[in-house]
Order: C-alpha cells, then structure tokens, then sequence
C-alpha cells in the first residue's frame, strides 16, 4: 500500500467477492524458485515443506478468523491424471501435518469446489489477459454439495497470487453457488505490486 491505497484494482472493484488476500511471503528468490521446480518441473516433494509453511501460518494468523473450510483453488483432473493437482497436494500435505486436527482442510471426494475443464493458464500474462483467464476459469467451476459451504467462513489457499482475479473467480463460485458466508484466501507468495510512476 502506498498513502492507505491498495494499487491493486480488485482491490476497489465493486464486484469483488474475496474478502481479503494474506501472503506468507514475496514471490522472490529462494520461495519463486522452489515453487516454479514445484508447478512446473514435478518436483512434488516441496508439497510437504509448503504443507508445513501452510499450518504454521494458521497456527500464526488463523485463529483469530478461524475458518470452517480451507479449500484449494481448484485444478481440473481429466481421466487420466492424478487425482490431485499441485494445489490440493499441498493441502493434503498440510492436514498430516496438523498433528492436532486443528484445521477443517478439504480433502473430501468431491472437492468442496472442482474445476470442471481446462482452461488457459494466466502466469506470465498480462493483467487484461489474467481477468479474462480468471472469468474462463469462473465458468468451470461449480460446488458439488452446497450444504458443505453453506453459511461457513472459506479460506482459499493457492501458491501465487498477482492480480488476485482467480481467487476472486473462486470466492463467486463459493459465495454464489455454495452459499459461503465469506471467502478469505491465504497464498505462499505474493508477486510483488508494480507501481507505474
């Protein structure tokens, strides 16, 4: 925030549904990389370091707000893929973790919400291209089973947020369809805001 403005644009968006975006860290150096070898080059045991880094951000920051579901944002599993994506390994990482049982993480089949069909990707693209991916991505997704999100506080986690349009995408569905009472998100990293003078 630079003078108590947001310089993002969701963040004055009449439309908006995510109630507020939190970041563990900066998408930079060391975190960056180790997520893009995760999303991009299959190195799937950095799951279980991001799992962890999840519960104790919880453990940290979420009791105050403690929310009744924490769900993935979403990734589309065709026929033959694995049953959970890079997102909802990192969630189920970080239930075992919860040594306690502290945390309502969704690990049910189906998913609280499920994407269903590709659709095209937003990293590297411009901040128009990522609101038109984030409104494709808003039309495939739908919540299974309305009485399991009906009047709950949501928490939605994913690896990276930019512009925060897919989450916001994910808590219209949740809120519109699944009746969620609110939707918060919780990322691993934050892209950094670029301020044009």
């Amino acid at each position: 925030m630079e003078h108590g403005v947001c310089p993002n644009p969701l963040c004055a968006d009449p439309s908006r549904q995510i109630t507020r975006i939190r970041a563990i860290a900066y998408y930079s150096g060391d975190l960056a990389t180790m997520i893009k070898r995760y999303k991009y080059q299959g190195k799937v045991g950095w799951s279980l370091l991001f799992g962890r880094l999840l519960v104790a951000w919880l453990v940290e920051n979420g009791r105050a707000n403690r929310p009744d579901l924490i769900v993935a944002n979403p990734t589309f599993h065709d026929a033959g893929s694995p049953s959970s994506g890079h997102t909802e390994r990192v969630l189920e990482a970080a239930a075992r973790e919860d040594l306690l049982d502290e945390w309502p993480f969704d690990a049910a089949v189906p998913r609280a919400v499920v994407k269903t069909h590709a659709t095209p990707t937003s990293a590297g693209k411009s901040a128009t291209e990522k609101r038109e991916a984030a409104a494709q991505l808003r039309r495939a997704l739908r919540v299974p089973e309305r009485a399991r999100t009906q009047g709950r506080h949501v928490l939605v986690y994913d690896d990276i947020c930019t512009t925060g349009h897919q989450l916001d995408a994910v808590a219209d569905v949740l809120m519109s369809e699944g009746g969620a009472a609110d939707v918060e998100a919780v990322v691993l990293a934050r892209a950094p805001w670029r301020i044009s003078a």
